[in-house]
């Protein structure tokens, strides 16, 4: 029976003296404990530590329950993530724009050729419609000029 005793009381101050081992890692680790706060806050920060660095050394990694980690400063950092994100959809969303303006603009470059191309050859059509009608009224005038001095020479050859 002392002996059943001396090993429950033994077990017992073990038992203790990890707890106290416990709490003076966690005391003299209170900093960190405080810096860690931090860096869940900022997930960028977090990627960048090891899992080592903030598990005090008194806590065996098997015996470490983290579930509180995940439910812990999630929230502040989800709005950091969602404006990651709406910043990601808008960057494309301005990549997609700036492409269709491009498109529109090619699209205007091609009708303004082809509408001044056009234009010009209306132009031309219609100088050269004028260039012809004046080039029959000239022959008109020219062929009744000739009609006038042929019928001239004919008075001038009739005695």
């Amino acid at each position: 029976m002392n002996a059943l005793q001396r090993t429950c009381i033994d077990d017992q101050d073990n038992a203790q003296q990890k707890l106290k081992d416990w709490l003076k890692g966690v005391t003299s680790n209170l900093e960190e404990v405080r810096v860690l706060k931090t860096w869940v806050k900022h997930p960028l920060f977090l990627r960048q530590r090891n899992e080592t660095d903030f598990i005090p050394a008194g806590i065996h990694p098997r015996e470490l329950n983290v579930n509180w980690l995940t439910m812990m400063n999630v929230k502040q950092a989800s709005p950091g993530l969602a404006v990651l994100e709406r910043n990601a959809e808008l960057e494309q969303e301005n990549r997609q724009l700036k492409k269709e303006l491009l498109e529109q603009k090619l699209l205007l470059i091609e009708y303004r050729a082809s509408t001044e191309a056009r234009v010009r050859e209306e132009k031309l059509i219609q100088s050269n419609e004028d260039f012809k009608r004046e080039m029959k009224q000239q022959s008109e005038e020219t062929n009744k000029m000739m009609k006038q001095i042929m019928e001239m020479f004919q008075k001038q050859a009739q005695p």
